[in-house]
C-alpha cells in the first residue's frame, strides 16, 4: 500500500499533465474529495489517483473528460464517495480533535511570546481566572467545530461551476471567522471573573502549546495514515 503522503507528491506532478481545462474539472474533484469529512485521508488520496489516471488516459486518447464523468461531475463525486465502505469513511471528530489541538497549541504558544516579549517592556497582568479561561475555550470548542464544516461547505459551493465566485465564499468565511471572534470576546468581557486564579508563565504557555500541536500531529497520524 502507497504511502499516503507520497500519493500526494505524486499526484503534485501527475496532475501537471493535464490540459487547462482538465487541470480546472480535476482541481475541482481534488478539493471537493479532500474536504469531504466523510473520507478519510488514505482513500481519498487513492480516490483522486484514479481520476487522475483515467483523466491522463482519456486526454491521451482525445476524449473529453465529460466522457468520463457525464454532465454533472459533482453528482459523479458523491457517488463514488458513497460507494466507500463504511469502515473507509473518516471520523470527524480526529480531524476537528486535530484542528483544534493546532488551534490552541498556537495559540498558547502566541501568548506566551507576547507576554516574554511586552514583559520587558511594561508591566502586565500575569494572572487569568478560570472562568475567562472556560469562557474563552468552551465557545472556541464550538466554533471550531462549526467553523471547519462551515468554511468546507463554503468553499464546496463554488465548485463544478461554470462561473465560480471564489470571492463571495471568501467574504462569507471570513464575515463567520470574525464574527465567531468577536462573539466569543463579547462573551469574556460580559461574564464577571470568578474561581481561582491561574498564573501565567511564559514558559509553561509555550511548552504546554508544542505539547498541543504535538498532540496533534499524532491524532492526525494514528487515524489519517496508513
Amino acid at each position: 500500500m502507497r504511502d499516503t503522503k507520497r500519493m500526494i507528491e505524486e499526484n503534485n506532478q501527475k496532475r501537471k499533465l493535464l490540459s487547462d481545462g482538465n487541470l480546472e474539472l480535476y482541481e475541482d474533484f481534488l478539493i471537493y474529495i479532500r474536504t469531504d469529512l466523510r473520507v478519510a485521508e488514505h482513500e481519498g488520496e487513492e480516490l483522486l489517483m484514479e481520476l487522475l489516471d483515467h483523466m491522463l488516459e482519456a486526454q491521451h486518447e482525445g476524449r473529453p473528460a465529460k466522457d468520463l464523468f457525464g454532465e454533472d461531475p459533482k453528482a459523479y463525486a458523491d457517488e463514488i464517495i458513497e460507494g466507500l465502505p463504511s469502515e473507509k469513511k473518516r471520523d470527524a471528530i480526529p480531524f476537528i480533535a486535530t484542528t483544534l489541538f493546532n488551534l490552541v497549541g498556537w495559540g498558547a504558544i502566541n501568548v506566551g511570546i507576547v507576554y516574554l516579549v511586552l514583559s520587558q517592556f511594561v508591566d502586565v497582568k500575569d494572572s487569568i481566572s478560570l472562568s475567562s479561561l472556560v469562557t474563552i475555550f468552551l465557545p472556541v470548542l464550538l466554533t471550531t467545530a462549526i467553523g471547519v464544516k462551515v468554511i468546507f461547505a463554503l468553499i464546496r459551493s463554488t465548485l463544478f461551476q461554470e462561473k465560480k465566485s471564489h470571492k463571495k465564499a471568501y467574504w462569507k468565511a471570513g464575515l463567520f471567522g470574525g464574527g465567531s471572534f468577536a462573539v466569543i470576546l463579547l462573551i469574556a468581557w460580559l461574564i464577571p471573573d470568578f474561581g481561582p486564579t491561574v498564573q501565567i508563565v511564559w514558559w509553561i504557555a509555550i511548552i504546554a502549546g508544542l505539547v498541543l500541536v504535538l498532540s496533534g500531529k499524532f491524532i492526525k497520524r494514528q487515524f489519517n495514515t496508513h
